[in-house]
């Protein structure tokens, strides 16, 4: 399974001034690292598929997405439907994306097959570090919220 994992850093001296508040700060943490989850998984080439190629499309044999190879007389109902097989693993101070389908390192892990980038297809941790900057706004905009609801 390909993961990613998203540590805050700098996250210990949040720690001692939130000590008065541990459950609403890691809760605030668990729902930053959920947001930044979806903002990383919804980008086309993980969760969302690319576009179509000429491999999904007929002559057989073709592959159709969430069902497996088309031949003329069957489909082999193969397909471990990738897109509905990514995990978001959020506690406290840690977030853990990942993807269970066999295939996954192939697709979007650091094991990516050749072909796979020019068909659309995007490497996990490429998105991750791409997305740098909006996952730094989520987790600060998390943290400003629960500043606030401290009343500090």
């Amino acid at each position: 399974m390909s993961n990613v994992s998203i540590q805050i850093k700098g996250i210990d001296k949040l720690r001692a001034a939130f000590a008065r508040f541990p459950s609403m700060v890691a809760q605030s943490m668990t729902q930053a690292g959920d947001q930044a989850s979806n903002e990383i998984l919804n980008t086309p080439g993980l969760r969302n598929y690319p576009p179509s190629t000429a491999a999904n499309l007929p002559p057989v044999p073709y592959y159709i997405r969430g069902r497996g190879m088309q031949y003329a007389s069957h489909n082999s109902m193969s397909s471990e439907k990738y897109k509905e097989k990514w995990t978001t693993k959020s506690a406290g101070y840690r977030t853990t994306i990942g993807n269970s389908a066999s295939y996954a390192p192939y697709l979007a892990g650091e094991q990516q097959a050749g072909k796979m980038a020019e068909k659309g297809w995007r490497k996990l941790l490429d998105v991750a570090t791409e997305k740098i900057p909006q996952i730094t706004k989520i987790y600060q905009a998390w943290v400003d919220r629960a500043l606030r609801k401290a009343g500090l």
